[in-house]
């Protein structure tokens, strides 16, 4: 498989190299971190922490096929469900920056066939999910019907056209799986182009992404992973293409970071608009949501986290880096609940490394 982080890595400043009997203690606490969590025999998780661009802990756990007794390994391939929203994020903001989108626009302006009731829903609603149309994957017995069907990103919103706003754009913020969908059509609609062949045009190639993209199920994708329910027993199975551009991606642990310092480092969207995305949405009483352009946001030990999180049946996924101190976390899963909540071991492994740091430095 290609290495295009390693590629990534050559164009990054050197960082202070720590004495060896110091950076193996660290890589031993990450590595303790993680193995704590995963029993060898059950479905596992590759997890990958960087400093600087420079690995610190690049390592599996656990089984990517239990009936074969397949280990995980850090090159597979894993599900990432609504991780695949920064990729939508970005891919927006790339049509922002090339001046075919704007934020601050109602998404009629985009969506000819938006009903009259979305008339003050504009880009950056749908992006904060803050839009107030409702989460169809919320209804009841969705998962269970209409989620084990193919359907086309049409047909995955159009039933929002037909109900009434749950609350006024902008003043309430409410997870949404529909309202990334319905950026994936403002992609589609603005580029021209279908949603992931997007993502490959302006986001995978040019980073030499080569396994990262469409995780629909008419495609063979080499070094998949399979996903578990608890137990450990087979995933809950579902038409992959409805999760489309809220969470139908696959990707690695080596990509997700080289997309992660590509998209920070300025090197896809603009830095001030880099900067936007990281920046939390504030709410018109002005509490803060803690969710920016496409991102989650968090602060740990003083520092700005920025990244996302993704579950799909039955795979978790983190990305997420700190920005202020230069730290990639990666954490792939393929069972669920199999390995505690991805969100806590991505900040344990962020603290690990501030912890380190700031050992190895007298700070």
């Amino acid at each position: 498989m290609k290495r295009p982080l390693l590629l990534l890595l050559l164009c990054l400043p050197a960082a202070a190299m720590a004495a060896p009997g110091d950076q193996v203690s660290l890589e031993h606490s990450l590595d303790s971190i993680v193995a704590s969590r995963f029993k060898p025999e059950l479905p596992g998780v590759a997890a990958l922490v960087l400093k600087d661009g420079r690995p610190l802990l690049r390592k599996a756990y656990g089984m990517a096929n239990v009936e074969l007794g397949v280990p995980v390994r850090p090159e597979h391939v894993f599900r990432i469900g609504s991780t695949t929203k920064l990729f939508t994020a970005t891919a927006i903001m790339l049509l922002v920056d090339d001046g075919k989108v704007a934020l601050d626009a109602p998404i009629a302006r985009y969506l000819k066939n938006a009903p009259s009731q979305w008339k003050e829903v504009t880009v950056e609603h749908l992006l904060t999910h803050t839009s107030g149309i409702p989460n169809l994957t919320m209804d009841s017995g969705y998962w269970r019907t209409t989620a084990r069907l193919e359907h086309t990103l049409d047909e995955l919103v159009a039933p929002a056209r037909e109900r009434p706003l749950a609350s006024k754009p902008g003043t309430v913020f409410v997870y949404n799986n529909t309202g990334y969908h319905l950026l994936g059509q403002i992609v589609e609609q603005v580029s021209g182009q279908e949603f992931h062949a997007f993502i490959d045009a302006r986001i995978a190639r040019p980073l030499g992404l080569a396994h990262t993209g469409s995780g629909d199920d008419k495609t063979f994708h080499p070094g998949l992973v399979t996903g578990y329910q608890a137990g450990p027993k087979p995933a809950w199975l579902i038409a992959n293409s409805n999760l489309h551009a809220a969470g139908g991606m696959v990707s690695t642990v080596d990509e997700l970071a080289a997309f992660m310092l590509a998209l920070q480092g300025g090197k896809l969207v603009s830095p001030a608009n880099v900067k936007r995305m990281n920046a939390s949405y504030v709410l018109p009483d002005g509490k803060a949501t803690g969710y920016g352009l496409g991102e989650w946001v968090r602060t740990v030990n003083g520092k700005h986290l920025v990244g996302h999180g993704g579950y799909i049946f039955n795979f978790y996924s983190q990305l997420e880096m700190d920005i202020d101190s230069g730290i990639v976390t990666v954490t792939l899963h393929n069972g669920d609940k199999l390995g505690g909540d991805n969100e806590e071991l991505s900040k344990q492994l962020i603290v690990a490394v501030q912890d380190g740091q700031t050992n190895l430095t007298g700070q």
